[in-house]
């Protein structure tokens, strides 16, 4: 596991989620890159087992002191669409919080739009009943399919998290500058609050900050490292 730390745009903001937790692979030591080793994992069914590995591991570091959060703040674990589509997750989640005794409201579960549409039935289920419970809930990659926002919008999620894709040149692209408008005016009459990653400089993070955007992930603020031991 790796965690990247998220910090608010602004200060004052209060809540809002810390961290988010990564899952690396290594071969013979070498490391194998996310974009290599999650399609073969998503084309082999493999990726229920995965996210139940990291939210174990995740829930389990966070019982025992390995991650830290300050009050008030959640760590951010992903998951994956075919394990929105597994009947049997939710009932493992509300399992290992209660194993680990690790409050909801430390956790915000990140879910991809295309992930939700594909599975919207069994994500509504699993948003439902852990949003009641107190977890978080955030809108990965928000921005690659608005159209399909409007049958989303009515589930009760916390934070739409901005594709990184609109943060590239930020300071300097136009188009990007007004699609980052754009979503910043429509989270504010949803009542959503934004995380922008990939904010990888300071012209970025500045820019980031200008727009009005609620929460900052990227270089500009720290990079993934390997989760330490409990001390």
């Amino acid at each position: 596991l790796h965690v990247q730390p998220i910090e608010p745009a602004r200060a004052g903001t209060l809540g809002g989620p810390a961290m988010e937790v990564f899952v690396r692979l290594h071969d013979d030591g070498q490391p194998v890159a996310p974009a290599e080793f999650f399609p073969a994992a998503e084309r082999y069914r493999l990726m229920s087992l995965i996210d139940r590995w990291v939210l174990r591991s995740a829930l389990g570091a966070l019982a025992a002191g390995a991650i830290r959060v300050p009050p008030g703040r959640s760590l951010s674990i992903n998951v994956s669409g075919q394990t929105l589509a597994d009947p049997t997750f939710l009932e493992f989640v509300v399992e290992e919080l209660d194993r680990t005794a690790v409050t909801p409201q430390q956790v915000c579960f990140e879910v991809a739009e295309t992930s939700v549409i594909g599975n919207i039935e069994q994500a509504r289920r699993f948003i439902d009943v852990l949003h009641g419970m107190g977890c978080r809930f955030a809108l990965d990659n928000f921005g690659t399919d608005l159209g399909g926002f409007a049958n989303l919008r009515q589930l009760p999620m916390d934070y739409l998290k901005i594709d990184g894709a609109f943060m590239r040149n930020l300071a300097r692209d136009s188009v990007n500058q007004a699609m980052i408008s754009a979503i910043v005016s429509m989270a504010r009459t949803l009542n959503f609050r934004l995380i922008a990653e990939q904010v990888e400089d300071q012209p970025a993070l500045e820019a980031a900050r200008a727009m009005g955007i609620d929460f900052v992930q990227g270089h500009a603020i720290g990079r993934p490292r390997p989760l330490a031991p409990a001390a």
